[in-house]
């Protein structure tokens, strides 16, 4: 097996930035980045919130090389984090979420018919793994511990931060572009569900864990700071009226993170439900409960929904009303 894929390394860091100037963080570590973006790069989101200790473990990811997982309940922002580090660095990203309907054969890629001069001849596909190996990409595997068997095994073989992809089918052995990345999310840290919050999930060879070089967790934020957050993508709230409401509204998503790790529902707020429903509220005319309904309850088990009414009688001082949208003009 003496065909060894080699090309020259193209698409390489073109600069440095600041931690400090571009996260806020105070050290000194200057990151490798690119002066433009691509197709591939994320969106920059101006008001994400930088956990400190999970922005650190990322970065060292990129600059460093090191192969990073990210574990944390659902909602957190596991992937979303990723990108926008990602996004300041102007590093194409790429997720891939490794749900069971992804197979090898997704991964490494298979023979595809194509018409060329007129005439039908099989040629080898690239999957998207031996594509991000070859190019400038930080690929994040989301859902880490949910991925099948034959799945983790073909990337347990680019774990390796100098680990090459081998093909057998092409008779070809792949190296890696000296700017791929590697990241994943979990819900678990490898070691299954112990909890039975997240069905689907299995226990992660331990010889693959242990190719992860870095593993941080990301819990939920604090509350003033999802606050914050939520004002900042709601500027109709902006008035201590409306901070009350948001307040009370990141309350009761709170409850529902409690209640969801508590195993009493089995689904839960995340900071983008809340925005959501804050959004939702102002289009029907400021009818916080119609608004819930419409954006979160009715997404819930039947038999969950009077928990969840409860939650809301807490937080608002006042039953959920019916169903009705009364008083919700559109706006």
């Amino acid at each position: 097996m003496n065909n060894v894929a080699t090309q020259e390394p193209v698409g390489l860091p073109d600069m440095k930035v600041s931690i400090r100037q571009v996260f806020g963080i105070d050290s000194d570590l200057q990151v490798p980045a690119y002066s433009e973006p691509d197709e591939h790069v994320p969106d920059i989101d101006p008001d994400y919130r930088f956990d400190r200790p999970t922005t650190l473990a990322i970065l060292a990811g990129f600059a460093k090389n090191r192969r990073v997982i990210v574990t944390g309940y659902h909602g957190t922002g596991k992937s979303t984090h990723i990108e926008q580090v990602a996004a300041r660095l102007n590093w194409p990203c790429v997720r891939v979420n490794l749900d069971s309907h992804i197979s090898r054969i997704d991964l490494v890629g298979k023979d595809s018919i194509v018409v060329r001069d007129g005439k039908q001849v099989t040629e080898f596909r690239d999957g998207i793994l031996p594509w991000a190996l070859q190019h400038n990409i930080a690929l994040v595997f989301d859902e880490y511990d949910a991925g099948r068997p034959d799945v983790m095994f073909v990337i347990q073989r680019v774990l390796e931060v100098s680990g090459r992809l081998t093909l057998l089918d092409q008779n070809k052995v792949i190296k890696p572009h000296p700017s791929f990345r590697l990241f994943s999310t979990a819900n678990t840290v490898g070691l299954g569900d112990t909890t039975g919050l997240y069905h689907g999930t299995q226990q992660i060879n331990q010889g693959q864990m242990d190719r992860w070089s870095i593993v941080t967790t990301l819990n939920y934020l604090p509350h003033d700071q999802e606050v914050n957050i939520v004002a900042a993508k709601t500027p109709q709230y902006d008035s201590d009226d409306g901070r009350k409401i948001i307040s009370a509204m990141v309350a009761l998503a709170d409850l529902t993170r409690a209640g969801f790790i508590a195993g009493d529902i089995s689904t839960v707020m995340s900071p983008r439900t809340v925005i959501t429903w804050a959004e939702n509220a102002r289009i029907f005319g400021g009818d916080i409960g119609f608004a819930f309904r419409l954006t979160f309850l009715n997404k819930c088990d039947e038999v969950e929904r009077s928990t969840l009414a409860e939650y809301y009688q807490r937080c608002f001082g006042k039953e959920l009303p019916p169903s009705s949208g009364k008083g919700g003009k559109l706006h």
